[in-house]
């Protein structure tokens, strides 16, 4: 009996420490105050090399991008030094009657082979090639009609963008459901589950496939007076996998206990179900939906004592450690540092170091 104790026992420990193994370690989140940068509507993050981002916000006079470099501890991953290196717009922005570009920049990619970043917008639901001087350069990834405009609901389009030069394919999605697929999840429809397509694209600017993906469910009751349910971006993997933010935001009417809940999931697109605009994700058959494994699930909050509060909104693979680990980046939308009484929204800057899996 004993023996057969302790051979279960071992089995379960070994479990355990496979499945710990296989999870994402998340570091502290940092201010970006902390190196003297201002605040803004970080929406997007793509990396360039050598330690250089272009991040996008979502509430500029112009389209475009900032240019940062970020520096990391080559052994713990921890961020050593944040230094912004200026901006890069649109010389001729299409603005709306507040001064902001209508575009609703969201989400970024960077091409190394044409050196030139695309910027999705949740405005007009286009994906655009930009000139690293922030210039539009005309081209444009083909987007199928599925994802226009008319065909989203209002401000959930497309937030997420990536690109991996190692499978030449630009991953997005739409935050929330398309209007003929499916609710979205929230006080208007607290049973919804969010149903979503991913699209990807080649270096052709081409769509070649799609795949179905379906939410976790968010909460059913207790909505505050914001709330959003949705996937704000995506990381294309040198793997062919991809990572898949899902982000739960609910503010209360005032404010204390607001929070916001991160998952991160990891998926593979060459063991999932290819589907096409025709597809009717209300009657899919649940398994040609994606398979996800969870990495990581972190929650951010106000109350009276602290104020983590991160609309983490944006993400990209950061440096590789010495060991070999893999980092990735994320940025919180601080809403240009919005601030109500005693609470004042701050933009984070969080590590994420990825398990060898991915």
């Amino acid at each position: 009996m004993l023996r057969k104790r302790t051979f279960l026992f071992s089995l379960a420990l070994t479990a355990t420490l496979a499945a710990t193994a296989q999870q994402a370690v998340e570091l502290k989140q940092e201010k970006l105050s902390k190196w003297d940068i201002g605040t803004a509507n970080y929406s997007g993050i793509a990396p360039v090399g050598d330690g250089r981002y272009l991040l996008v916000s979502d509430k500029e006079p112009s389209d475009g991008f900032f240019i940062f470099t970020i520096k990391q501890d080559p052994t713990t991953g921890e961020i050593t030094d944040v230094v912004m290196n200026g901006w890069k717009g649109n010389a001729t922005p299409e603005v709306d009657a507040y001064g902001f570009t209508v575009r609703d920049c969201e989400g970024i990619a960077y091409v190394p082979s044409t050196q030139t970043a695309y910027i999705s917008g949740e405005g007009d639901q286009a994906i655009l090639e930009y000139s690293m001087e922030g210039q539009p350069t005309g081209r444009r990834l083909n987007v199928p009609g599925i994802f226009g405009r008319d065909k989203i609901v209002f401000n959930m389009g497309f937030e997420a963008l990536s690109y991996s030069p190692a499978t030449h394919r630009f991953w997005t999605t739409t935050e929330s459901s398309l209007k003929a697929d499916a609710d979205v999840a929230g006080p208007d429809a607290p049973t919804a589950q969010n149903l979503l397509r991913i699209q990807s694209f080649d270096d052709n600017l081409q769509p070649v496939a799609q795949y179905a993906y379906r939410m976790d469910r968010g909460r059913s009751e207790d909505f505050g007076k914001y709330y959003t349910l949705g996937v704000p971006d995506v990381t294309a993997l040198p793997s062919g996998r991809l990572l898949v933010l899902e982000r739960e935001l609910n503010v209360t009417n005032g404010y204390m206990g607001s929070e916001v809940v991160c998952k991160l999931f990891l998926v593979d697109p060459t063991q999932s179900w290819q589907i096409d605009s025709s597809v009717n994700l209300a009657s899919l058959d649940p398994n040609k939906y994606m398979i996800k494994k969870l990495l990581l699930r972190f929650t951010t909050q106000i109350n009276p004592f602290r104020q983590s509060y991160a609309n983490y909104e944006g993400m990209c693979l950061g440096a590789k450690l010495a060991d070999g680990r893999q980092t990735l980046l994320m940025v919180s939308d601080s809403q240009g540092g919005y601030r109500k009484g005693p609470v004042q929204l701050k933009d984070w800057i969080k590590v994420v170091i990825l398990p060898d899996e991915a």
